[in-house]
C-alpha cells in the first residue's frame, strides 16, 4: 500500500471506530439492541482497520494511530462526561431558581378584591376603605385579646413564630399613594378572639361610610358598613366586631366608643 492510502485506511478506521463507539454511548441500551449491534459492526471493522495498519505499516505507525485513537476516546469521553456533569448542574440550578421564583411568587398575593398586594402568605384579610382619597384619616386596628396586643400604625407586626403572626400591611398615612384602604392580614393564631375596631383618627368630617371586609381563611366573608355619621360625633370610634379564629366565627359587636377610651395607641 502506497503512503496515501494507508493514511486513508488510517482516517477511516479512526473515524469509524470513534463514531460507532459514540453511538454506542449515547444511545444507552443494551449491546443487543439494533442500533447498537451496526455500531459493534462498525467498530470493530474501523479496529480491524487500524490493527492491519499496524502489521502492513511499520510496528511505530501502529501504535502511534492505536494510541491516538484511545486517547482520542479517553479525552472524549472524560469530557462529554463532564459536560454533561455541568449541564445537568445548570438545569438544576436553573430549576432550583425556577423553583424559589414560584414559592415567591405563590408568597405574593392580591388582597380579596384584587387592589393591592400582600407580599406573604396570610389566611384571614381584614380591609377598611371609606370612599375616594380624603382627608380623613380612618384606622384600623386589632386586638389579640390573649396577648392583649394591638395591631396598630405603631405596632404594625405581632408574631409568635413564623407559621403565626399578624401584619398591619396597608396603612392609610404611609401608603395612600398605593391604596385608598387600610390591611390586616392574619396567619395562623388559631387559639386567639380578635377585635376589630375602627376610628376616626384626625377628627376630619368623614363624608362617605366606612366599610369593612373581614375574608377568613375557609371563605367565609362579612361586610360591615359603618355610617359615616358615627364618626363625625364625640364617640369617634366603631367596636366592628370579633374574630374567633378557632371556630372560624365573626361576632358582631358594632358598639360605638371614643378613642379617648382606648389605650391602643
Amino acid at each position: 500500500m502506497n503512503r496515501t492510502t494507508r493514511w486513508i485506511l488510517a482516517v477511516i478506521g479512526i473515524v469509524l471506530a470513534a463514531c460507532s463507539l459514540f453511538i454506542i454511548y449515547i444511545s444507552k441500551k443494551p449491546i443487543s439492541a439494533p442500533s447498537n449491534i451496526i455500531a459493534c459492526i462498525g467498530f470493530v471493522i474501523g479496529f480491524l482497520i487500524l490493527m492491519i495498519l499496524l502489521y502492513s505499516l511499520s510496528i511505530r505507525v501502529g501504535i502511534v494511530y492505536t494510541l491516538l485513537l484511545l486517547l482520542f476516546f479517553l479525552i472524549f469521553f472524560v469530557d462529554w462526561d463532564a459536560a454533561k456533569k455541568f449541564a445537568k448542574q445548570q438545569m438544576d440550578k436553573m430549576q432550583g431558581q425556577t423553583l424559589s421564583e414560584q414559592q415567591e411568587e405563590a408568597a405574593i398575593q392580591p388582597d380579596k378584591d384584587g387592589s393591592i398586594v400582600i407580599e406573604h402568605p396570610y389566611d384571614d384579610l381584614i380591609s377598611l376603605q371609606w370612599g375616594t382619597l380624603n382627608e380623613v384619616d380612618m384606622d384600623l386596628i386589632l386586638i389579640d385579646r390573649k396577648d392583649n396586643v394591638t395591631i396598630s400604625y405603631h405596632n404594625q407586626q405581632h408574631s409568635l413564630d413564623e407559621e403565626n403572626s399578624v401584619w398591619l400591611d396597608y396603612d392609610y398615612q404611609k401608603q395612600n399613594h398605593i391604596a385608598q384602604k387600610e390591611v390586616i392580614t392574619i396567619l395562623g393564631m388559631q387559639d386567639r378572639t380578635f377585635s376589630v375596631l375602627v376610628v376616626n383618627y384626625n377628627g376630619q368630617t368623614l363624608n362617605q361610610d366606612a366599610i369593612v371586609v373581614i375574608t377568613l381563611a375557609d371563605g367565609k366573608t362579612e361586610t360591615f358598613v359603618l355610617p359615616a355619621q358615627r364618626f363625625n360625633d364625640a364617640t369617634d370610634g366603631v367596636y366592628v366586631c370579633d374574630i374567633i379564629a378557632q371556630s372560624s366565627e365573626i361576632v358582631e359587636v358594632m358598639e360605638d366608643f371614643s378613642e379617648s377610651e382606648t389605650n391602643y395607641r
